[in-house]
């Protein structure tokens, strides 16, 4: 088995869900990985049954590679990986930081109380009507066919997601070594009580144990 490297290795790429369409990003049930490396692209697309593909995104020349699934199997080195922050912009930038319990910026203000209600849905009120901060989750993982290619970033503003974070947290701890985890995208399709159909997609994170013996076991592919 490779051993993990440091969590201060640079992110080599960014993970988000959905295509390509004329131009835009539209939101599919596949995942859809970038990185500026040729050689991490190879991996990842040998891993993933893909083709890497050149596309200029974020300013710059990327390598993309679609994977034509729902979920990938990942390893998640410990809870510090997976972190929930509470942002609101305006148009002179970023006017509020937080954790949900303290600031974390600016530097003066950090660890002071941000006055962010303690529930979820309480927080989401205030968002929905320009009056407090939205989620943005990000999660730091690797591939678990690939793990030496190094760490892949996936950020959410769902806010369903960001309801789910402590509850992964602990069942990482749990876990106490690197975990072996499911990320995957959940179609949710419902009809309001007017009769409008609704269909989103949203990411979940499922801990299936420790990375080591799941190896071990053969069950980390």
């Amino acid at each position: 088995m490779c051993s993990l490297s440091k969590a201060s290795e640079p992110v080599v790429g960014e993970c988000d869900f959905g295509r390509v369409v004329d131009g835009k990003l539209v939101v599919q049930p596949v995942w859809r990985l970038l990185t500026a490396s040729p050689q991490a692209a190879e991996s990842i697309a040998s891993v993933l049954g893909a083709e890497p593909q050149r596309r200029l995104a974020n300013n710059s020349e990327q390598f993309e590679v679609i994977a034509e699934k729902a979920s990938l199997r990942v390893v998640i080195e410990n809870p510090g990986r997976l972190t929930a922050q509470m942002k609101l912009w305006d148009s002179c930038g970023l006017v509020h930081h937080c954790d949900g319990r303290v600031f974390l910026s600016p530097e003066a203000g950090a660890g002071h109380s941000c006055g962010c209600p303690p529930d979820m849905a309480e927080r989401r009120a205030r968002a929905r009507h320009g009056q407090g901060p939205q989620p943005v989750t990000t999660l730091l993982f690797r591939l678990a066919g690939c793990p030496d290619v190094g760490s892949l970033r996936f950020r959410s503003s769902s806010w369903r997601f960001a309801e789910t974070v402590e509850g992964i947290r602990t069942q990482l701890t749990a876990v106490g070594d690197p975990a072996l985890c499911e990320l995957a995208i959940r179609t949710v399709e419902f009809t309001t009580q007017n009769g409008r159909r609704v269909c989103y997609h949203k990411p979940v994170v499922k801990v299936l144990g420790s990375w080591a013996s799941s190896t071990a076991l053969g069950l980390a592919a």
